[in-house]
């Protein structure tokens, strides 16, 4: 590869824009389809098609050998399960690079998933009471989650981060969900998701900019951090950084072209 593709590859590898990696190696001869195939892979899994992305990576050629292709599988297995613990950790990782992408209104939408999701899952696992619990299945379903606190607990919000608060504040006497939901709750936060509410990914059509985070939280890493703090809280175990892991891969790979 000549010096001026690798430094225009690399820099968007580094903004994990992996269709615009594609697209420049796709027009050049002699490339390893099986770098192409991971990269396809990357594009498919951060757009949470797990599935598409463990089918590239399924056509990768002579990959017994390779562990971080194995292992890369591995969590797509896990992601394609609904695994609580993998999917967390993608959607913290997603969370991260809409933010350090400055693509904002995506990051509020992942903001907004993150609260609502952690709270399906302290539901359930309390309700049910199970160890092991999959995004997959029904049973972390908004329509089945409030149709249990109805009738089970007499709670009638419509409103499910509301509904399972206060089902987290009648029936989960733990001082680790009190801090839990000091934290969710909390009007930072809150201040937040309303910034999705108002925007395109809401119900409105207000812009959004750094500086709005920025008056809000302080330090807009300290979103992230929060979050991660909740699910630390609750048993989650995060698994950080994947992506740059698999970007400083790919530029090895890279290299020896």
């Amino acid at each position: 590869m000549d010096q001026m593709n690798y430094i225009r590859v690399e820099a968007l590898i580094d903004r994990y824009d992996y269709a615009g990696v594609i697209e420049i190696l796709e027009e050049m001869n002699q490339v390893d389809q099986n770098l192409i195939k991971l990269i396809y892979s990357c594009k498919h899994a951060m757009n949470f098609d797990f599935k598409l992305a463990y089918y590239e990576l399924s056509r990768i050629e002579n990959i017994s050998s390779n562990k971080k292709i194995i292992n890369l599988k591995k969590n797509l297995q896990e992601l394609m399960d609904g695994r609580a613990d993998a999917i967390f950790s993608e959607l913290i990782e997603n969370t991260k690079i809409q933010l350090e992408n400055r693509r904002y209104i995506d990051f509020l939408s992942r903001v907004y998933r993150l609260k609502e999701a952690i709270l399906k899952y302290i539901f359930v696992k309390n309700h049910i009471d199970k160890n092991k619990i999959s995004f997959r299945t029904e049973a972390v379903s908004k329509r089945m989650i409030l149709k249990i606190l109805r009738k089970k607990y007499k709670i009638h919000n419509p409103n499910l981060s509301f509904a399972i608060s206060n089902y987290m504040n009648k029936y989960l006497k733990d001082p680790r969900y009190e801090d839990v939901l000091k934290i969710l709750n909390s009007n930072k936060i809150n201040e937040i998701i309303e910034l999705r509410h108002e925007s395109i990914a809401g119900h409105g059509f207000i812009g959004v900019n750094r500086k709005d985070l920025v008056n809000i939280y302080g330090n807009t890493q300290g979103i992230i951090d929060d979050f991660c703090d909740v699910l630390e809280r609750i048993g989650v175990s995060i698994r950080v950084n994947k992506y740059e892991k698999i970007n400083a891969y790919i530029i090895e790979l890279l290299k020896t072209m």
